[in-house]
């Protein structure tokens, strides 16, 4: 048949990727570290507080993971 004579597509390995952002965050301050402008705007359009950022690290931090993945 024809579709046994196609060809499967596959799909390769990234090749080349670029690390852009690395954000960390500061125990002593309580402030992300490099957390881009445009997350900042996000989280406060969410209704996402600096308090609640400071009082959730780590929640916050395995978001900013999620969307790095």
């Amino acid at each position: 048949e024809l579709l046994s004579l196609e060809k499967k597509s596959e799909i390769s390995a990234p090749y080349n990727p670029v690390h852009l952002t690395h954000v960390g965050f500061n125990n002593d301050t309580g402030e992300f570290i490099g957390l881009p402008k445009e997350w900042s705007v996000l989280l406060s359009e969410a209704g996402i507080t600096k308090q609640d950022q400071e009082a959730n690290p780590q929640v916050l931090m395995e978001v900013v993971k999620f969307y790095q993945e």
